[in-house]
């Protein structure tokens, strides 16, 4: 009885020590006020400048924001496209051939304003929707405009979800959307993917303003939160980085730098 007792106690201290070090790691993601903040000024220098220096820094801005809230399959992903991007547009430039020359154009603008989505895209896949009402809160934006946000928030993963339903429709019926059936019959691709599509936008914007009422919005009240939004190390690196490369824009902008 003794020897089992002992086994069996041994075996427990085995069980709770084996959660404990292989135990998921914890998810990151930067403090919603500092990446709104980022944002806007990410979004700011792309407008003031098409300094390819200023490109790369907001890239290494998005991909070190990335890496932090350990999304390495994303970042793989995202810099796929921005060297497929540089990389065609750069062959449609050396090319000499005035056709291609708007696509070239296209895909440089594409390049140049995919960091600033890289560094969107994992606000959202890493922010809940609980702290950026909060933060919104805490940032004094009107209640109305704090709930909108909210709301359009969840729209672009809102439509994944969508077009994957479609795919998997159009899988099961024998249509699957593959490079080949998109080249070889563009028109019944088109007819059996983008018109579900269009019919689900009318009931999706339906089901947003719902949401929008449900959610209060033109209500005074104070609205309290369950999370507790801390501005850390981090986030005050990625704001310093962010104003940095604003500045350095600005610079660019002015002429102080050349």
């Amino acid at each position: 009885m003794a020897l089992s007792m002992d086994a069996s106690l041994s075996l427990n201290e085995v069980v709770q020590a084996r959660p404990s070090a292989s135990a998921p790691a914890a998810p990151r993601h930067l403090d919603p006020r500092v990446s709104l903040v980022v944002l806007v000024a990410i979004n700011v220098q792309m407008a003031l400048t098409q300094s390819l220096l200023a490109e790369m820094g907001v890239l290494a801005l998005a991909v070190v924001a990335m890496a932090y809230c350990r999304r390495f399959s994303a970042i793989v992903r995202w810099l796929a496209f921005y060297a497929l991007f540089a990389v065609t547009a750069q062959l449609f430039v050396a090319s000499g051939n005035t056709v291609l020359s708007p696509f070239a154009a296209s895909l440089l603008m594409y390049r140049h304003v995919l960091p600033a989505f890289m560094f969107a895209f994992n606000m959202i896949a890493t922010t809940r929707l609980g702290e950026l009402a909060c933060a919104l809160q805490a940032m004094h934006v009107p209640a109305n405009v704090s709930v909108t946000v909210c709301v359009a928030f969840r729209f672009l993963p809102t439509m994944g979800r969508e077009f994957s339903a479609v795919a998997d429709a159009m899988k099961t019926r024998g249509i699957a959307l593959t490079p080949k059936s998109v080249v070889c019959h563009p028109a019944k691709t088109a007819e059996h993917f983008l018109v579900p599509v269009i019919a689900r936008l009318g009931q999706i914007a339906d089901e947003l303003g719902n949401a929008v009422v449900v959610r209060g919005v033109g209500v005074s009240a104070h609205r309290t939160s369950y999370y507790r939004l801390r501005v850390r190390a981090v986030d005050v690196a990625c704001l310093i980085a962010a104003m940095a490369l604003l500045a350095f824009a600005v610079c660019l902008r002015v002429g102080v730098l050349r």
